[in-house]
C-alpha cells in the first residue's frame, strides 16, 4: 500500500510510513484512538472565533527571542537547562474527524503563548486542500517529572490557507478545559495562564551540535511525554535538519532544543531504511518563514 501524505510505498503491518512519519494502519490506530478517547471521552462544545493576528503577532514575538549562550555550548543536557519547564509546555494533541473518509490523528505540540496558542505541524489535523475535518481536538497536558497527562484542555485548530500546507505547520488554540459527562467535572482550569516555552531559539545550529527531542512517539506508546537524544546529523537541504535522536509518528508537531535549551526546530518527519532511521527537524529559519507568511496574509485578510 501507499502513504496517503507523501505517496511512498509501505509495508501492509506497518503502523506508520517511514518516509513522513503518517499513520498507516488503521485498525491500529483505531485502537489507540478508542483508548484514548476511553479516557478523556469527547467534549461536544461549540468551537469559538479566533483572532488569527493575535497569534501570529504572539508567534512572532516568541521566534524574535534572542540567541542564548551560543558561543560556548554546554556538552550535559542534563544540567543546561530546565528540563521540567520545557517538558510542561509540550503536549500531547488528539484531533478527531468529523468525516468517515479522513481518520483521527494526532500528535504533538508546544504551548507558545500563555493563553494556549500552540503550534504543530499541519499534517497532524485531518484535512483536504480546501477542508478542514476537525471541528477541535484534545489537548493533554502533562507531569513534567513523570510525563503523565494530568489536565486535558478542548482546542480549535487554525490552519492558514495554502501556507500552512506549503510549511506544513499550523495552531490550535486552547478555548476550554475538557468536560468529563461522567463525572460532572471539568478535568482542567480554565481560563488559566498557561505553561510557555519561552526560551531562545538557534537559527545557527551545527554539524554533530547535541540535541533533545520532546514528544509523544507511538513507539513508546503515545500517551506519555517521551524524550530522546542524539545529535545534528546533516542538512539535507535548505530548512532541514537531520537528527540520531529517535522520532516517530506521534513526535510530528514536537519540539527539538539544543544543549543550552534553545529552540532548534520542530521534528516532522522520519527518514529510514531497512537498517536505521533518522529524524527530521524543521529548522527555526523554515518556522521564521512560516510566521512572517503567516502575518502577512491574516494582515492582507483581516
Amino acid at each position: 500500500m501507499f502513504c496517503k501524505n507523501c505517496g511512498q510505498e509501505i509495508a501492509s503491518e506497518s503502523l506508520f510510513c517511514k518516509n513522513c512519519g503518517q499513520k498507516a494502519n488503521a485498525n491500529e490506530f483505531a485502537k489507540k484512538r478508542n483508548h484514548f478517547l476511553e479516557w478523556l471521552k469527547l467534549y461536544k462544545k461549540p468551537i469559538l472565533i479566533i483572532s488569527g493576528i493575535v497569534i501570529v503577532i504572539f508567534i512572532l514575538a516568541v521566534v524574535a527571542e534572542p540567541e542564548v549562550g551560543s558561543d560556548s555550548p554546554k556538552q550535559d543536557l542534563s544540567s543546561s537547562f530546565d528540563q521540567n519547564k520545557i517538558a510542561s509546555s509540550v503536549v500531547n494533541i488528539f484531533c478527531p474527524s468529523i468525516n468517515s473518509n479522513y481518520e483521527d490523528s494526532g500528535g504533538t505540540g508546544t504551548i507558545i503563548t500563555d493563553s494556549g496558542v500552540i503550534i504543530t505541524n499541519s499534517h497532524i489535523i485531518p484535512q483536504d486542500e480546501q477542508n478542514l475535518y476537525t471541528e477541535r481536538c484534545m489537548v493533554a497536558l502533562v507531569n513534567p517529572t513523570d510525563g503523565k497527562a494530568e489536565s486535558v484542555y478542548m482546542a480549535e485548530p487554525v490552519v492558514l490557507p495554502e501556507i500552512s500546507d506549503y510549511y506544513d505547520l499550523a495552531f490550535l488554540r486552547i478555548y476550554s478545559a475538557y468536560y468529563d459527562e461522567e463525572t460532572g467535572e471539568y478535568t482542567g482550569v480554565y481560563p488559566r495562564k498557561f505553561p510557555v516555552f519561552d526560551g531562545c531559539e538557534n537559527n545557527k545550529p551545527r554539524l554533530g551540535q547535541p540535541i533533545r527531542i520532546f514528544g509523544y512517539p507511538s513507539l513508546s506508546g503515545g500517551y506519555s511525554l517521551t524524550i530522546t537524544d542524539g545529535i545534528i546529523s546533516s542538512f539535507p537541504e535548505e530548512g532541514l535538519i537531520m537528527t540520531s535522536a529517535k522520532v516517530s509518528y506521534g513526535n510530528s508537531g514536537g519540539l527539538a532544543v539544543d544543549e543550552n535549551g534553545c529552540m532548534i526546530g520542530i521534528p516532522s518527519m522520519v527518514n529510514t531504511d531497512d537498517n536505521e532511521s533518522f529524524g527530521i527537524i524543521f529548522s527555526m529559519d523554515t518556522i521564521n518563514a512560516f510566521s512572517s507568511e503567516a502575518y502577512d496574509y491574516i494582515e492582507a485578510h483581516k
